[in-house]
């Protein structure tokens, strides 16, 4: 910032000196044109001390400025290629994913889809093996119901077999063959011992 103020100036007191030296002596000849070539001689003659004055006060200004100007238009230059080759290469690399875009889908469905069938497939297996394990377990459970109705029901035809005889015998024993019995058990008691 202070560069370019100092360059303002410089030019700023340039134009003045350029006014001065060259629109004052314009005004101040009102004269007759016979001394036409003095004046013009002398108007070069002004031109070229403010010239090299100007160029004497200026040019070290002006070439610091322009220096640094050059330089940040090299540095802009640069970022600005360097962001174009960066853009490029960015550009050169969504080209090739959207070229193989297509074969990467197709790749991610196929994938998609084997690991479905594979979980489909465990998902299966393991509903067979819970089939399996629940039909052994109900049939397991049924065979012990079985057993256990079996056991019931042999128990009952027992005791109402036992009932039937105990009623049949009561019916059918008369009182003698009760004596004949008893005689007869303990014959064998006695035979026993």
């Amino acid at each position: 910032m202070r560069g370019r103020r100092k360059v303002f100036y410089v030019f700023f007191g340039a134009a003045v000196l350029l006014f001065v030296g060259f629109v004052l002596p314009a005004l101040a000849s009102e004269g007759g044109h016979e001394n036409y070539w003095k004046q013009y001689i002398f108007q070069i003659i002004n031109f070229a001390i403010m010239l090299a004055i100007l160029v004497k006060f200026i040019r070290p200004a002006l070439k610091g400025y322009l220096e640094k100007r050059h330089n940040q238009v090299k540095e802009e230059l640069q970022k600005a290629k360097e962001l174009s080759e960066a853009a490029e290469k960015t550009y050169k690399e969504a080209q090739k994913r959207l070229a193989n875009l297509d074969a990467e889908i197709k790749a991610i469905r196929e994938q998609m889809l084997k690991e479905v069938e594979q979980e489909r497939k465990k998902l299966l297996e393991e509903a067979e093996r819970k089939a399996e394990l629940m039909r052994a377990q109900a049939e397991q459970g049924l065979k012990e119901e079985i057993n256990q109705l079996k056991k019931r029901l042999r128990e009952e035809v027992s005791m109402e077999a036992l009932k039937l005889a105990e009623e049949i015998v009561k019916k059918t024993i008369t009182k003698d063959d009760q004596k004949r019995l008893v005689n007869m058990y303990v014959q064998q008691l006695g035979s026993k011992n």
